[in-house]
């Protein structure tokens, strides 16, 4: 009893240094969690817009104004996807994080690179350019990179069975 005593305030420090080193660990867990969250969440919403913006320009009656709010909608989901591509920023806790992150900034890339080349196909359409054929393969190749990547990144990610 007189050892407790002794050594009551060593111990107390001793606990309170355990659970703040606990709860700096868990939020920086929490804050990697959500970061990937967030990243795929913009992923999903490039995704979509990219899928919504193809179909008119692919469509044999291109409507332009439509296309072009589309296209504004998919500028601005790229934009939101560079941004939460280059601010993944994650932790040793996150498994293949530094993979993660390479392959995050790689997704960003051939994403930025399939919404050039449907803007290059819509604006050959419009100028009734002949080289459609290979706009359309180079769009197909870089759509195709992009979801290679993606599927990549999933993964890598922390709920992958590796």
């Amino acid at each position: 009893m007189e050892i407790i005593k002794t050594y009551k305030v060593l111990l107390v420090l001793a606990l309170v240094v355990i659970v703040a080193v606990f709860f700096f660990f868990s939020r920086m867990y929490h804050n990697d969690v959500k970061a990937l969250t967030d990243f795929l969440a913009s992923y999903d919403k490039f995704d979509k817009v990219m899928s919504d913006f193809s179909i008119p320009v692919f469509a044999s009656n291109l409507d332009f104004n439509k296309t072009d709010d589309l296209e504004s909608k998919a500028d601005e989901a790229l934009i939101e996807l560079n941004t939460k591509a280059s601010a993944l920023k994650l932790s040793f806790l996150i498994k293949n994080d530094v993979d993660l992150m390479s392959t995050a900034l790689e997704i960003a890339d051939f994403s930025g690179k399939d919404l050039d080349n449907l803007k290059a196909y819509k604006r050959a359409v419009q100028s009734k350019n002949a080289d459609l054929d290979g706009l359309a393969k180079e769009y197909r190749d870089f759509t195709s990179k992009r979801k290679t990547a993606y599927a990549r990144f999933q993964g890598l990610g922390p709920d992958s069975k590796d």
